[in-house]
């Protein structure tokens, strides 16, 4: 049995993830694609756009045989630490033979070369360029000599996390390429677009069915959620904090902190809070992961407790692939999750609870807002 896994957001999903997902199974020669995708918050520190069930139907829809959770824990988490708890957990499945990731640079043996460890010179040169007030991705690509796109970088970080765990998976890279002409290149341009309600772009840069799914959760939501709804929860939280606590969340050192916490005390909602701590060594997705890590109350003791993804929730499934669920349930060293109550007094999946529920309180309709959703909302079975 070959099963292919994708690590990711479809936030929303769009046609170049379809055809992701259709390239990779032919590729690799795939009888199942397993997507791991982030939940109710994303890797650049944002709420998903729409729900994380809409999202997984939409996946099922476009090609996906079974869509599971990434931890709230570890999407929210840099780029490295992001790609590692992601590979830690498909490794665990013991049922994965490839992962495939989208690059602008397809060559995979250029990509292996750049997971060497830096040489003393890139550091020395990593460290001049970060007190020059560059962000860590920025000196980086100053100390490398080049400036890696993003999907590039993020797919390094997957070779690395699979040298570092020593996992028999196979990397498979899919060329990126662009939607077409006139049409919205990225899930992040596609949002700017659905922030004006310009239903027209969905329908014309994402599948029919999905694009359909995600117009409908955006209705009732009136838009995509924003980060900016808990403005108000975020003032009063780091309000309550003093220097000390505050340091003890990821993210939050260097004098970071202070700043938080200055800006906590004269801004009035959280654009005003992020702009005023923004400085160009701190991008606003570290700073936006690290405000969340201190919501959801995700400090380095919490970290450290929990450095690996400790079970495997599934968020839906096409009925065809009931013997790749008989397989995770015989072979994977972590409990494949079902019934979200089975585990709803374990810490790291109270986390995700919380998240959900934060998540939550970012929308209009009550059916979000209530508490524990997470535990209510049933497995998709196409």
């Amino acid at each position: 049995m070959k099963v292919c896994a994708i690590v990711c957001e479809y936030n929303p999903l769009h046609l170049g993830h379809a055809f992701q997902m259709e390239k990779a199974r032919a590729l690799c020669g795939a009888d199942y694609v397993l997507c791991l995708m982030s939940g109710p918050f994303v890797q650049r520190g944002e709420p998903a756009c729409v729900d994380k069930w809409t999202r997984a139907r939409a996946a099922l829809l476009a090609g996906a045989d079974l869509v599971l959770e990434l931890p709230a824990l570890f999407s929210l988490r840099a780029g490295h630490d992001f790609a590692f708890g992601a590979v830690a957990l498909l490794d665990s499945l013991s049922a994965v033979t490839h992962l495939s990731f989208g690059s602008e640079l397809d060559d995979l043996e250029y990509l292996r070369g750049l997971t060497a460890q830096e040489t003393d010179q890139q550091s020395v040169l990593m460290k001049a360029a970060l007190t020059q007030g560059h962000s860590w991705p920025k000196a980086r690509a100053l100390a490398l000599g080049m400036d890696l796109p993003a999907n590039a970088t993020l797919g390094v970080e997957y070779l690395r996390a699979l040298e570092r765990l020593n996992s028999p998976i196979e990397p498979v890279v899919v060329k990126r390429t662009t939607l077409g002409k006139d049409l919205p290149a990225s899930s992040s341009e596609l949002r700017l677009s659905l922030r004006s309600g310009d239903w027209s772009v969905l329908e014309a840069a994402c599948p029919v069915d999905p694009a359909a799914l995600t117009r409908a959760a955006l209705e009732i939501q009136s838009g995509p959620a924003e980060l900016s709804a808990l403005g108000e929860i975020a003032l009063y939280r780091l309000r309550g904090l003093d220097a000390a606590e505050l340091a003890a969340y990821p993210g939050m050192d260097e004098g970071l902190e202070h700043r938080f916490l200055a800006a906590a005390r004269r801004c009035t909602d959280l654009n005003e809070l992020l702009a005023a701590v923004k400085t160009r060594r701190y991008t606003l997705a570290r700073l936006k992961r690290s405000l969340l890590h201190v919501l959801l109350g995700s400090d380095h003791a919490f970290l450290q407790a929990h450095l690996r993804p400790e079970y495997a929730r599934v968020l839906g499934f096409r009925r065809t692939a009931e013997p790749l669920l008989r397989e995770l349930g015989r072979c994977s060293r972590v409990p494949l999750l079902l019934r979200p109550a089975e585990l709803r007094d374990d810490p790291l999946y109270r986390l995700d609870l919380r998240a959900q529920d934060l998540w939550g309180l970012c929308q209009k309709d009550p059916k979000w807002r209530q508490a524990d959703r997470d535990l209510d909302e049933p497995l998709i079975k196409l």
